[in-house]
């Protein structure tokens, strides 16, 4: 039915080049790679493959945090944020899309792994001044997070509530704040379910991380009218 009604946009993976050498890496040496950032080549020669790239998701210009660049240990940190805002090829592919259809998109669901947190912005400051940024937004994710059906213990809130620390150059709040798009951060399943937060530990957990999840975003779909109400394109 929701098929049959709506319209949806799967972006399977954006980190494209940073996956490929991650399951490369795994198929060949039966090592998980902790990378999260992308292939960008220009600190290569000081981080080698493993630890240089941008952390795609502290890239974007929204509160976006400058590091220092002759800092080698945050250079080939976990989450360089790049060495300006919105400098990496696949946010500015995302960026483009949105931008060309951000009349018709109502939501954005990003799905990462893990730790069983529903994150919405803004995540850049603490305390969250979301009233004060994207007023009525707040109401919408809290709506979702009384109303939908979760997974057991999951919680709710900006990085800072959840996680405990601000995150800059957050791709929510730039979807947020520039397209007036409702946009939050899924961390699908429980850290215990995975192997180095990256691979299920079975094809049995990985459904089971799916099915409990789906029931939300059945909830938040078949609800996706309401929510388009207060989304007024920018």
């Amino acid at each position: 039915m929701m098929l049959a009604t709506q319209k949806f946009h799967f972006l399977p993976i954006l980190n494209v080049d940073g996956s490929a050498l991650v399951e490369d890496y795994y198929k060949w040496h039966k090592k998980i790679l902790n990378k999260r950032k992308n292939m960008n080549p220009q600190f290569t020669d000081i981080c080698g493959h493993e630890e240089s790239g941008t952390d795609l998701n502290r890239n974007w210009p929204i509160d976006w945090a400058a590091k220092d660049s002759g800092n080698n240990e945050q250079v080939c940190g976990e989450y360089w944020p790049g060495s300006k805002p919105l400098s990496e090829p696949e946010n500015q592919s995302l960026d483009q899309f949105v931008a060309a259809n951000k009349n018709e998109l109502k939501f954005i669901v990003n799905c990462h792994t893990s730790g069983n947190d529903f994150v919405w912005p803004f995540n850049g400051r603490e305390p969250n001044d979301i009233n004060t940024r994207a007023p009525g937004y707040l109401t919408i994710f809290n709506d979702l997070a009384a109303k939908a059906p979760f997974p057991q213990g999951i919680r709710f809130g900006n990085s800072g509530q959840v996680m405990g620390e601000a995150m800059n150059g957050d791709c929510d709040d730039y979807m947020l704040l520039t397209y007036g798009i409702p946009s939050i951060t899924s961390e699908m399943g429980h850290d215990e379910e995975y192997i180095e937060d990256w691979k299920c530990k079975s094809s049995a957990i990985c459904f089971d991380i799916l099915d409990s999840n789906s029931k939300w975003m059945e909830y938040l779909f078949t609800n996706v009218g309401k929510i388009a109400k207060v989304v007024k394109p920018k």
